[in-house]
């Protein structure tokens, strides 16, 4: 719906910068300037990431239809990797968004970072972060501004970093959207790095939404008769040898059996991260208990070693325990209740350096590892549900006895943070 010469509010946009500068909703199509160019792998370990260069002055540019995001609430969220970070002049901003219809108060939005920390400027009626960023690390980043209680927020890796009230409202109502630059002030502000999943929705999100989209790896519900991923970041699984059945835990669900038939995810960025917190959970039916694989964690999709890095992080003891294996210096597995056959049962795993592995079956907490830094693989990770595919018999195994995993799973989810006690309990009783 048009009024005048702008548009009206989107209520999404979508860019995911996949070898493309197109809205997934084919409304707010980008124009690179100067050459911007993709890198592979983006933030979630596949497709690609938009790379500008500062010197060279890249970035893109919306400029029909108009954004109007004028006396609204709204969010604007990214996945930025600074390459370098340029703090010279107090007013040398590495740009991220940015919409100036004129150069005076609340009508000259900048999204950027200034003096390594987030900076959410109307023009004059800015916000400024906590945080420091560092050069050569993945960040998310989500600018809020709530039109009703009239506040700017920042919030660095799903968590806030400051918020500011009395703010607002922006009042610009005319000019070009822009990613990698803005028309504020000087016109050395050019991003010098990566960005990956950048995304605007017409409303203020609240905490818990924003933690999801910064820690929500990846949520395979298996509805629809479909392996699409419902988290933020669009990590699609694929498999074999698998069907589909309406009898899930939750709507519907897959099935397993057979030699080699499996789930898989890839592209688990932060999972390849030394030591950083992590949560896996599903819900399971086996129909035999004797052993078998559940989750396996490796930097291959095929599962193995040598060459590669490798752990059946969740699986079957042979008396039918669930056990999840640890990779700290005791490397002490941890083993939960004896599971039932052609029963649901809701098994998750969590970790972090200050309180190592936890077992939770049915949302109850089982046992715990010592804390210990994870050694992780150093890159984008790979999860198999139901296999370790050439991985059987050459990775660490612990007490699990690895081998094909049969029956149904359903609700599969993947978090780059540990889930609480009371988070797990929430996933187990749906």
């Amino acid at each position: 719906m048009w009024t005048g010469s702008y548009c009206q509010t989107a209520v999404r946009i979508f860019w995911s910068f996949d070898n493309t500068l197109q809205d997934l909703y084919n409304n707010f199509n980008g124009v690179g300037s100067n050459g911007p160019t993709y890198t592979s792998p983006g933030y979630n370990g596949a497709g690609a990431c938009l790379w500008l260069n500062q010197a060279s002055s890249q970035s893109v540019s919306i400029t029909s239809p108009i954004l109007n995001i004028t006396y609204t609430s709204f969010t604007f969220e990214v996945w930025l990797y600074p390459n370098t970070l340029y703090n010279g002049n107090p007013y040398t901003d590495n740009s991220i968004f940015g919409q100036c219809q004129q150069q005076v108060v609340d009508q000259c939005l900048h999204i950027v970072i200034r003096s390594q920390k987030a900076y959410f400027g109307f023009f004059g009626d800015d916000l400024v972060g906590n945080q420091a960023f560092t050069p050569k690390q993945w960040y998310h980043v989500a600018y809020i501004y709530d039109y009703s209680t009239q506040t700017q927020f920042v919030y660095v890796n799903g968590y806030l970093d400051n918020s500011r009230s009395s703010a607002g409202p922006y009042q610009g109502i005319s000019g070009a959207l822009t990613i990698g630059t803005t028309s504020a002030q000087v016109s050395n502000n050019f991003f010098d790095g990566c960005l990956d999943s950048v995304a605007y929705v017409s409303r203020a999100k609240n905490a818990s939404e924003v933690l999801d989209d910064a820690t929500l790896v990846a949520y395979l519900s298996f509805d629809s008769n479909s392996l699409l991923d419902s988290g933020p970041l669009l990590i699609n699984g694929t498999g074999t040898n698998y069907s589909y059945t309406s009898s899930g835990r939750v709507n519907a669900g897959i099935s397993l059996s057979g030699n080699a038939s499996y789930i898989q995810i890839t592209g688990l960025t932060r999972i390849g991260t030394n030591s950083w917190p992590y949560t896996v959970a599903v819900w399971i039916n086996p129909t035999k208990i004797s052993g078998g694989t559940i989750m396996h964690l490796s930097s291959l999709i095929d599962g193995a070693q040598p060459n590669a890095w490798c752990l059946p992080i969740m699986g079957f003891t042979s008396m039918g325990q669930i056990a999840i294996n640890s990779w700290n210096s005791s490397n002490v597995p941890i083993t939960g209740s004896i599971v039932q056959v052609n029963s649901w049962t809701h098994v998750a795993a969590t970790y972090s350096s200050s309180n190592g592995e936890r077992l939770y079956v049915n949302g109850i907490q089982y046992g715990s590892s010592v804390a210990y830094n994870f050694a992780a693989g150093g890159v984008p990770m790979t999860i198999t549900l139901g296999s370790s595919l050439l991985g059987t018999g050459v990775c660490n195994t612990g007490t699990i006895q690895m081998g094909q995993y049969n029956g149904l799973l359903d609700e599969f989810r993947v978090y780059a943070r540990e889930l609480s006690a009371a988070e797990i309990s929430a996933l187990a009783n749906p």
